[in-house]
């Protein structure tokens, strides 16, 4: 059996997370070879140096390459973008894989999408067709990244739909669900007592919160702001609240000026990265998550958690009504933890289904990986006019 070689992009711990069980699972199956790119936030100390992850997790490295710009200014993606575009370029010419594998909607996605494409190897990209409304410039480099991309993964049926809608072909594109879920299969349950054993917290409060922020699209020099009001919430009430860094988005040294102001406060455990069976049993055992990360749309309605949705980076994704969408402001975030202690609003978490898939995304992706030859898919000839010109 010839061995078909797979190389996929990671330049975030977010982007990461969403596929590391499928990594593994590409390596306990036989006919592939897999090897990542890592670049971007992963090699920054400041960002929690997340390659150790990938380390930990015995997933092999094709590369690391050098290529965030310690940069907090819009300019400083595009040029981060130019340097993984580079360097990865002669990588990905040298290994000739047979197919390359991109993920979400970050730059990575657009450089290895961009790579596949002029150097002729198939690309196969995860959750395509997802869409906001709220502005942030994730939105159109993911739907960039699936004109380019052969392949399509998509995780619910309106991402498929919207695909179908800009002219994609209906072959190539394969609804599995989230494997963000899938992490809930594979990580062994932990109690609230022995999470915070492990991280040395006094175990002196009943519940906790888990907030994770990122910069606002539009007002991101404003993000330290908004942080802020959460943050003055959260402790006005006494809800102890773990408190996750942000992404390397625009706009994310003010955040992390905000955090150091709160870096003491017996309140908060802030932190730049959690081991993954920490995070996973953080996540399990909260009350409530508070924040603007897709976590809350994804992963949250499997676990029946409340989620508090902050700004307008999340507005306009597919979700279901355990997430309030509200504004930045201290007297609309007060209103919303106070609603989390509505009965009706209790009993609609009690009805709640993940919209996602089942934890069991990974298997179904790699079944048909197995049965599909990649080159098949690599010409995009389809017109979705369907026009023949006489």
């Amino acid at each position: 059996m010839s061995i078909r070689k797979i190389v996929a992009f990671t330049g975030i711990r977010s982007d990461y997370d969403l596929l590391s069980r499928f990594y593994k699972k590409i390596l306990d199956t036989d006919g592939f070879e897999l090897k990542l790119i890592v670049g971007g936030a992963h090699l920054s100390k400041r960002m929690g140096y997340t390659i150790q992850e990938i380390i930990n997790d015995e997933i092999p490295i094709l590369s690391r390459v050098e290529s965030l710009l310690d940069s907090d200014s819009f300019s400083s993606r595009v040029k981060s973008l130019s340097i993984l575009m580079q360097s990865s370029t002669d990588i990905i010419a040298d290994y000739n894989p047979d197919l390359i594998i991109v993920v979400g909607d970050r730059e990575e996605v657009l450089v290895g999408a961009t790579i596949g494409t002029y150097l002729k190897i198939p690309v196969a990209h995860f959750f395509g067709g997802d869409h906001t409304t709220g502005g942030h410039v994730d939105n159109p480099i993911r739907h960039a990244t699936s004109k380019l991309a052969n392949i399509h993964f998509v995780s619910n049926r309106f991402s498929e739909q919207r695909l179908l809608a800009m002219g994609e072909e209906k072959r190539g594109i394969f609804n599995i669900g989230s494997p963000s879920l899938d992490k809930f299969k594979d990580t062994v349950y932990m109690s609230k007592t022995e999470v915070l054993g492990k991280l040395g917290i006094p175990n002196n409060f009943n519940e906790y919160a888990l907030l994770i922020f990122h910069p606002e699209a539009g007002d991101e020099r404003k993000s330290g702001e908004y942080l802020n009001n959460i943050l003055h919430v959260l402790e006005e009430k006494n809800i102890f609240t773990f408190v996750s860094y942000p992404n390397s988005d625009g706009g994310y040294s003010e955040i992390i000026s905000v955090l150091e102001k709160y870096k003491y406060d017996e309140n908060f455990y802030i932190y730049k990265n959690l081991p993954r069976e920490i995070f996973v049993n953080v996540f399990r055992n909260c009350s409530f998550v508070i924040g603007n990360s897709s976590m809350g749309i994804y992963e949250a309605p499997l676990l029946k958690k409340p989620v508090i949705n902050i700004g307008n980076r999340q507005i306009g994704r597919f979700t279901t009504s355990n997430v309030q969408f509200i504004g930045t402001d201290k007297v609309s975030i007060t209103q919303a933890i106070l609603k989390l202690d509505d009965k009706s609003y209790q009993e609609k978490l009690k009805n709640i289904e993940s919209i996602y898939g089942d934890g069991n995304s990974s298997e179904r992706a790699i079944e048909i990986l197995k049965q599909m030859d990649f080159r098949e898919y690599l010409y995009k000839k389809y017109d979705p006019l369907g026009v023949t010109y006489e």
